[in-house]
């Protein structure tokens, strides 16, 4: 009988009716009733936008609050996105690295696992030995927080498949960095979803998990913004994914990520229990 493993209620799927790249962005229910949800349907952890975390504290309430939560509703995994620009320098680095500090502040309080970083995305933006030394010294600083760092391969950035961006974290080669690879973004690069077998077990930080049609619906940003289903509700094969990291040797927590305009507007409870019933059923 195969077992299960830890499930974590990615910070958009119980985010209610928001769209990430939206202004108003901000989780649509509490965190606190967020993570009780996540827990009655199952899940051992939950991710927090950095967004929503920073709302909670300018609303006067501690992040010693939030641990307590997490703690009384027994979800023992955190995780938190997203890092965009760790590599850049000027203007732009100056708001990232005042969102790492953030992210580490938060990450100190609720003891979190890893964070999420976004992959340069302009034509501009450092390449080869370059990046792979910004995410060493990004991926060092984090170790200092106990903090697994995991780069989403993402097919629109300016590495667009698992190739380009295994090849980055294997040159950066830190204990602690790696890939977050989400079988949505393997199959719209092109990949097969064998293919993360691939992928050396000590550079898969963390894995996502939705379903979705093998057409793409508009543009590829509408499509994962707006288009995802439950998993065993498109045309992923979500299972031969989940086997393929387990020949790498991943034996590590699994996010469920539900972008999707009829899924947001779920209840709370619901989107939480059909997400987590439908993806532990491709185990």
């Amino acid at each position: 009988m195969t077992t299960t493993p830890a499930l974590i209620a990615t910070c958009w799927t119980t985010a209610g009716n928001v769209r990430p790249d939206r202004p108003d962005n901000l989780g649509r229910f509490p965190l606190e009733q967020r993570i009780e949800a996540a827990a009655r349907a199952g899940y051992t952890g939950s991710g927090f936008w950095l967004g929503d975390l920073l709302a909670w504290r300018e609303g006067g309430k501690d992040y010693a609050v939030l641990r307590r939560h997490l703690r009384d509703a027994g979800q023992s995994l955190v995780e938190l996105e997203f890092l965009s620009d760790w590599y850049a320098t000027g203007e732009r680095r100056a708001r990232s690295d005042a969102a790492r500090a953030a992210l580490f502040e938060a990450a100190d309080a609720l003891g979190a696992r890893h964070i999420k970083v976004m992959p340069p995305f302009l034509p501009g933006d450092p390449q080869g030995p370059a990046l792979a030394d910004a995410f060493a010294a990004l991926c060092e600083e984090a170790g200092g927080h106990g903090l697994k760092i995991g780069l989403e391969m993402l097919p629109f950035s300016t590495m667009p498949n698992l190739a380009s961006a295994l090849a980055m974290v294997a040159a950066a080669d830190t204990p602690n960095g790696g890939l977050l690879i989400d079988i949505w973004h393997v199959v719209r690069s092109g990949s097969a979803v064998n293919e993360v077998a691939n992928v050396p077990a000590q550079f898969i930080i963390s894995v996502e998990l939705c379903d979705a049609m093998t057409v793409m619906r508009g543009s590829i940003t509408e499509d994962t913004m707006c288009h995802r289903r439950l998993c065993g509700e498109g045309e992923f094969d979500v299972p031969g994914f989940i086997a393929a990291l387990g020949r790498a040797g991943y034996d590590g927590p699994y996010g469920v990520e539900i972008l999707s305009d009829e899924f947001r507007t779920l209840p709370l409870d619901d989107a939480a229990l059909r997400s987590f019933s439908t993806s532990s059923a491709q185990f």
